[in-house]
């Protein structure tokens, strides 16, 4: 009996022993874990400059995701753009160490922007909530990708390069290329304005400002660039608009040669290395005319009588005599009138012209639609007003639309479209009359006696 008992005793204390560790391995099995892993979406091999790979970002738990993943915004890669592509991430289940275990994945599209060695890693470490734990999982990066990245053969002379599978140019010039002579020439003064289009699914940092040129003799103003981004949608490649405009002021008269713009860029459809190009334009430039000055007063021309006196036959000596005194005694009539004139003006004793005038002078300016004569009434009627009806007046949008029109046909540039054509003067006497009716109502409500019931 006690030989039976001892091996009893032994299975006993075995048993013992091995069901705390089997109940351990259980409960290690049971809790819930987490990874991390990042893969390349094909297979490796030698990337090159341009081409964009796509990078994702796996995040796995053993039971399931009791909160959400707040996944990075970008990924570490020296050397290269990294953006999120759009859209939830996938979810994907598979079987590894005989358990089911669930996950999220996130891709990130990559493009490598110089040849070497390209590490993309995640930045920092990811917290993870698994159903079933009490707390969150805080995950440590896992190991970089590590690729090689080159140029493509045939582009090493490309600087900077830029890559893409759409790349084109275009432009635009303000005025344009005249098609006939009869086109107004270029002036020095003159601005021409220029605008660079480009359009392509390029994400390369390096694309290069466009160069306009300096030539001699021109001064050449580049604005800042306008840029805008579409998607076909959120996984897509997004497609650049860029819109840079240059304004050329010409400075001297002569032959000027605008350069062409082009750029030079690698066809990652073609495999091939392309040129883009737009072409320059060659200018002829004239002296700036000169305009009269529309302020100028003509000054008399006393000289002219006895010019046209000296052609005179002889024998009629008496008939000229007298032609060139009248002459001469009203230019001396003329210049005493304007002379006192002026005193009175200065003295101000210059007798103030009747509103009624005034308005009847503006009314047949604007009928027969010249624009100096209706200036000149507008000014007379308006300092007829009292200040506060003259800056209501001045405040209404189409007064002051149609004394902005008034003012572009007198004093703007001959050339502008804007000021083909004649002007006219139906829109200034509508909105004039319209305040001058407007200010007779009030006039006639304010003089009305107070009513007392």
């Amino acid at each position: 009996m006690r030989r039976r008992a001892l091996p009893l005793g032994a299975a006993l204390a075995l048993l013992g022993a091995w069901v705390p560790s089997a109940m351990a391995q259980d409960a290690a099995r049971a809790a819930p874990a987490a990874r991390l892993r990042l893969a390349l979406d094909r297979g490796g091999g030698r990337l090159e400059v341009g081409e964009a790979l796509v990078v994702r970002l796996e995040v796995w738990v053993s039971s399931w995701f009791q909160a959400p993943v707040e996944f990075p915004a970008t990924l570490a890669a020296e050397g290269a753009l990294v953006e999120a592509v759009g859209g939830s991430p996938d979810s994907r289940f598979e079987d590894f160490g005989g358990r089911r275990w669930t996950g999220l994945v996130r891709r990130y599209r990559v493009l490598p922007a110089q040849p070497g060695e390209l590490a993309i890693a995640l930045p920092d470490a990811l917290s993870v909530q698994p159903g079933g734990s009490t707390r969150p999982l805080k995950l440590a990066p896992p190991a970089p990708l590590k690729l090689a990245v080159r140029l493509p053969a045939g582009a090493e002379d490309i600087q900077p390069f830029v890559a893409a599978r759409r790349l084109e140019l275009r432009q635009r010039w303000w005025p344009d290329e005249p098609d006939a002579a009869a086109a107004p020439p270029l002036q020095v003064g003159d601005l021409l304005r220029r605008e660079l289009v480009l359009v392509t699914d390029s994400n390369s940092p390096l694309l290069p400002a466009p160069d306009f040129g300096a030539p001699p003799g021109v001064i050449v103003r580049v604005q800042a660039a306008q840029s805008d981004e579409r998607r076909a949608n959120a996984a897509a490649t997004p497609t650049l608009t860029r819109r840079v405009e240059a304004v050329y002021t010409l400075q001297q008269p002569g032959r000027v040669e605008l350069p062409p713009i082009e750029l030079v860029w690698w066809d990652l459809a073609r495999r091939q290395r392309r040129v883009a190009r737009v072409p320059g334009r060659l200018l002829e430039v004239q002296p700036a005319t000169v305009r009269a000055d529309p302020f100028a007063v003509a000054a008399p021309g006393p000289a002219s009588a006895p010019a046209a006196a000296a052609r005179i036959t002889p024998g009629r000596g008496a008939a000229a005599a007298l032609l060139v005194g009248g002459v001469l005694a009203a230019t001396a009539l003329r210049l005493r009138a304007r002379s006192q004139a002026r005193q009175a003006a200065s003295a101000g004793t210059r007798p103030q012209p009747r509103p009624a005038q005034a308005w009847r002078r503006l009314w047949l300016a604007c009928l027969r639609s010249d624009a100096p004569v209706a200036d000149a009434a507008l000014q007379q009627a308006l300092a007829l007003l009292d200040p506060a009806e003259r800056r209501r007046w001045l405040d209404d949008a189409g007064f002051k639309e149609a004394l902005a029109e008034l003012a572009r046909r007198r004093f703007g540039p001959g050339t502008a479209p804007a000021m083909q054509g004649r002007w006219h003067g139906q829109a200034l006497w509508r909105a004039a009359s319209r305040l001058r009716r407007a200010s007779r109502r009030a006039a006639a409500a304010a003089s009305l006696p107070a009513l007392h019931p």
